[in-house]
């Protein structure tokens, strides 16, 4: 292209350059269940987004842009800090700035393909109460969710202004699209919870020269759908995709400056487990586990919930002459609402021990029928003879992960772990008969990427021991009561 005419351009009328066209494209495909909201008149309380034509569920690429610059942000600054100034060179200027450039990103609405003879789930929610263990009045609610294995096709366009700026710009969106690849970016509600794990495949790319007439003939020509080619040479990532796309084509890699401690859990079921789902045929037993696309999972919501009261029991234990259990458990698992007068003043924050939702492999389902008996007679209650569907054995791999760990926190954490793995807080409902019982092993990668292995039955690493003592010595936080 003649840069007399692209100078031209640049200057008039804000129209901006462009010499080449990069177009990015992979299936990314749900690990868990995840809600994609939108607005319905139904009478599910969370409707799921979908397009309007086609009734399909849409993941909109608003929605896709903005996880994909919260994690570049992320990598770049580390968690909830200020916002690198690359991450706006890539994706334009944040909300409110009106100034700010416009994004050389085009991230494209997709629209979803469930997996065969798996339809939309439902699930219910419940707000359990710490102290008396029990559903809290009026704090119940169910939503919709896309199971596991629905599949979205991806597709970015990237817009290069001129020949000095595509190693930067090229470079940052490998950055962000690695989140999708390594499982890091979580898409939809409760992410902190499990929901909307996701991974990617057959990423392929390619670039079109659009300073010569060739490259632009090329792109006009191309398949306005898909212009990648879909014969075969699929890559496992973007950046392998874009080297096999112009070869010789240097990436720049970035220092992550996440701070984060993550455990990998090994657990079995000892006992049956039962976090109840809502029914969905005629037949369906009164009470049964909950699935997502026909395999049992352990719910990361379930989990929180029993690791957030144990907490708060373990803190007030270890943290008696502090005074400031209730900190230590709201600083991990974010705050709490019920009783808070003015909620408006109130600083929210997202739980940094992220939870995730992991399938149970290996188990078993049977469907025992229960009755209740009368305290007073120790006969039958007439009509209340119903059964349940719970999972039996098993094996699942849990991961946790806790960002930004403050001193202390590490100590509070394996505590958890340790009653978890050794079988002393069970999960899940009907506990008090036994059900929910787990054990296991876990391994907890440290900030300085170290890693320490929890086994209830050896003995305790050192650096375990010193954590321990660190949650346990530490002084008062301010404003503990």
């Amino acid at each position: 292209m003649n840069p007399a005419l692209t100078t031209v351009l640049s200057d008039s009328g804000g129209v901006r350059s462009v010499v080449a066209r990069w177009t990015i494209e992979a299936d990314l495909v749900l690990e868990s269940a995840t809600h994609l909201g939108g607005e319905s008149l139904e009478p599910t309380d969370m409707m799921l987004l979908r397009d309007p034509r086609t009734g399909r569920p849409l993941l909109p690429g608003t929605s896709l842009a903005g996880a994909l610059r919260s994690h570049l942000a992320d990598v770049l600054g580390g968690y909830r800090t200020a916002e690198d100034a690359r991450v706006a060179r890539l994706f334009g200027g944040a909300r409110g700035d009106d100034v700010g450039p416009q994004s050389p990103v085009i991230v494209f609405d997709s629209l979803g393909e469930l997996p065969a003879n798996y339809p939309v789930e439902i699930r219910d929610g419940v707000q359990i109460d710490a102290a008396r263990g029990i559903a809290e009045d009026r704090k119940k609610f169910d939503f919709e969710v896309l199971p596991t294995g629905t599949r979205f096709p991806l597709r970015f366009d990237l817009l290069i202004p001129s020949a000095n700026q595509e190693e930067e710009l090229l470079s940052l969106l490998v950055t962000a699209l690695g989140g999708l690849s390594s499982g890091d970016i979580v898409l939809g509600a409760r992410r902190s919870r499990g929901l909307g794990a996701v991974r990617t495949e057959g990423w392929r790319s390619v670039r079109y020269d659009l300073s010569s007439r060739d490259g632009w003939m090329s792109w006009i020509l191309s398949d306005a759908e898909s212009p990648t080619a879909r014969d075969g040479k699929d890559h496992h990532d973007a950046a392998a995709a874009c080297q096999a796309a112009r070869p010789g084509l240097m990436l720049q890699r970035y220092d992550d400056r996440r701070r984060r401690i993550v455990a990998e859990l090994a657990l079995c079921l000892k006992r049956p487990l039962l976090v109840r789902s809502a029914p969905v045929t005629p037949d369906a037993p009164d009470a049964a586990h909950m699935q997502s696309a026909g395999r049992s999972v352990l719910p990361g919501t379930s989990l929180a919930g029993v690791l957030r009261k144990e907490a708060l029991r373990v803190a007030r234990i270890v943290r008696q002459t502090q005074g400031d259990a209730a900190l230590w458990v709201e600083r991990l698992f974010g705050a709490r609402m019920e009783g808070t007068e003015n909620i408006v003043s109130t600083q929210l924050k997202a739980s940094r021990l992220r939870i995730s939702e992991s399938a149970i492999e290996h188990g078993t389902r049977t469907r025992p029928a229960r009755v209740r008996i009368d305290r007073f007679t120790q006969g039958v209650v007439p009509g209340a003879l119903f059964d349940e569907e719970v999972e039996h054995a098993g094996t699942v791999r849990v991961r946790m992960e806790l960002r930004n760990p403050e001193p202390g926190e590490l100590g509070l954490l394996v505590l958890l772990l340790k009653d978890l793995l050794s079988g002393d807080l069970p999960v899940g409902g009907t506990s008090a008969v036994g059900r929910g019982v787990m054990q296991g092993t876990a391994t907890l990668r440290l900030e300085d990427a170290a890693e320490v292995s929890l086994d209830p039955e050896k003995p305790v690493d050192p650096r375990i021991d010193r954590a321990i003592e660190e949650f346990w010595n530490l002084p008062a936080m301010g404003g503990s009561t």
